[in-house]
This record gives structure tokens, C-alpha cells and sequence, in this order.
């Protein structure tokens, strides 16, 4: 035992060298992360191969590393079976272990992955129904001011232009109407460049037709305080505050835009 207190033949520490050298070739040191080993444990462990055996002093100053550096190293090595230890009078003396552990690490590793990908073979169809349930759930965003508005009023051309129809609805407010053509100056033309179409239901009196749009009018006294686009599977609300801050919300859900257009288009027709 005297060689784990660094007094090693030349022949067991020209083994030692030997095995290194070759799994040198083998191995680069970022591949034994593969297997849990960071960079600073993989040259910890090649600092004790190459020195054979030595206390915890010379490691750190051999790997040039703090002692707290390589305690906390050589702990993890001796958990994962790759150093040894044997306390002297004086000191603790640590061993790297043979180098072919790093075959029996890889080979519990490539184990741990296998029984990993069976657990998860029988979990996801679970989790997958989980998220096909939550899938039917409606996604609601927020916007805020005239840059929120001008995001929704993107929205709108942008999901219609995928769509068949390539039309969209919207009951247009004569209250909000100039706050919301201050948001995006140009949306009218900009929608007919994309060729997107629209009908409109005007709320209160004004606006006008200018191009691949049609509207109706349904007057009253009152004046309606918010606009309302339905368009493909969406709904988006745009209204403003007392003091002319503008803010809307776009609901993401089918049968929420179906039932809207249903309404519409009854209203659409009776006010034909």
C-alpha cells in the first residue's frame, strides 16, 4: 500500500501514464460532462491521475485551483467512484481510480437515459390529453394606448390575409373612430393594399366607404363607447377611458367569434 502515500514504482506510475495518454485519445475533456463531470472535476481527476496519489494541497496546487475548489471536487469524484482515499498520520491522500470506471459511468448513464425515455413514453400521452385539454381554453391579450390599438389593428389584416375569406367584421363607434384612426393614420389604405375586406356596422352617424368595404348604419341618440372587431377566430375590443386613453383586448377563441358573427350578420341583414 506504500505507493497511496506517493511513493509508486516506476512501473505502476508508468501504467498510469500510459492509461491516461489513451484515454486521452479517447475522451476529450468536454465529453465527460456527457457522463456529470464538469470541466473543473475532469481536471481534478486527470491531476490525480497523472500525480497518483496525494493529499489535498498538492492536488490544488497541481490543478492551480482554491482547496475549497478541489474539496468540493474530489467529494463528487468519490461519490461517482472515480477517487479513492486512505488516511496517513498526517494527511488524507486521494487516488484516482482506473480510468475504465469512465466505461461502467457511460454505460449507468446510457441506463438512467433508457429507463428516463420508458417513464416518459407512458407520461406523455398523459400530459399531451392534459394539453389538449387546456388547448380549448380561450387566450385573452391586453393592450394599452395607441401603440396597443395600432398591435391589434396589425392583428386584423395579418390573420385575415391568411385566412379564406380574407374579410373581417366590425361594428364601428363614432364616439372612438378618430381615436382609432390616430393610432394608424394609414390602416385604410394599408388594408386595401393587402386586399383584406370589411363590413361595417356604424355606430352613430359618419364614416364612409373608400374601398373593398361596405356599411350599414345603426343610428341612435346615445353614443356607442367601444368598437368591436370579428375577424377569422378572433374578437379584439377597443375602447377608451374618460380621458381618451385608448386600451383593447383580443380574444383568441372560435366559438366566441362565431357566435359574434352570427349576431352581426343578422343585424347586417335586417338593416339591409
Amino acid at each position: 500500500m506504500s505507493d497511496l502515500f506517493g511513493q509508486n514504482s516506476r512501473g505502476s506510475r508508468g501504467c498510469f501514464v500510459i492509461v491516461l495518454m489513451h484515454m486521452q485519445k479517447k475522451y476529450k475533456i468536454s465529453d465527460l460532462t456527457l457522463i456529470g463531470l464538469s470541466n473543473k472535476d475532469t481536471e481534478i481527476y486527470m491531476t490525480l491521475v497523472s500525480l497518483g496519489s496525494a493529499p489535498l494541497r498538492r492536488i490544488a496546487q497541481e490543478s492551480k485551483m482554491s482547496r475549497s475548489t478541489v474539496h468540493d471536487a474530489l467529494r463528487k469524484l468519490m461519490d461517482i467512484g472515480l477517487v479513492g482515499f486512505v488516511d496517513s498520520k498526517q494527511h488524507r491522500f486521494f487516488t484516482a481510480e482506473d480510468p475504465q470506471r469512465l466505461h461502467s459511468l457511460m454505460i449507468r448513464k446510457e441506463l438512467d437515459v433508457q429507463e428516463a425515455r420508458e417513464k416518459l413514453e407512458v407520461q406523455i400521452p398523459q400530459i399531451q390529453a392534459l394539453f389538449g385539454a387546456m388547448s380549448y381554453r380561450p387566450t385573452v391579450r391586453y393592450y394599452e394606448g395607441s401603440s396597443g390599438v395600432k398591435a391589434i389593428l396589425h392583428d386584423v389584416l395579418a390573420t385575415c390575409e391568411k385566412s379564406r375569406s380574407k374579410t373581417y367584421r366590425v361594428y364601428s363607434s363614432a364616439g372612438i373612430r378618430d381615436l382609432i384612426a390616430s393610432a394608424w393614420p394609414r390602416f385604410s389604405s394599408t388594408r386595401k393594399q393587402r386586399g383584406v375586406s370589411v363590413r361595417a356596422v356604424a355606430l352613430g352617424e359618419g364614416g364612409k366607404t373608400i374601398g373593398l368595404d361596405e356599411r350599414r348604419w345603426l343610428t341612435r341618440k346615445e353614443s356607442a363607447p367601444a368598437y368591436i372587431f370579428i375577424y377569422d377566430k378572433k374578437t379584439a375590443y377597443v375602447s377608451a377611458d374618460d380621458r381618451g386613453r385608448l386600451f383593447g383586448a383580443i380574444i383568441d377563441d372560435e366559438p366566441i367569434a362565431q357566435t359574434q358573427k352570427m349576431i352581426f350578420d343578422q343585424l347586417w341583414e335586417h338593416l339591409g
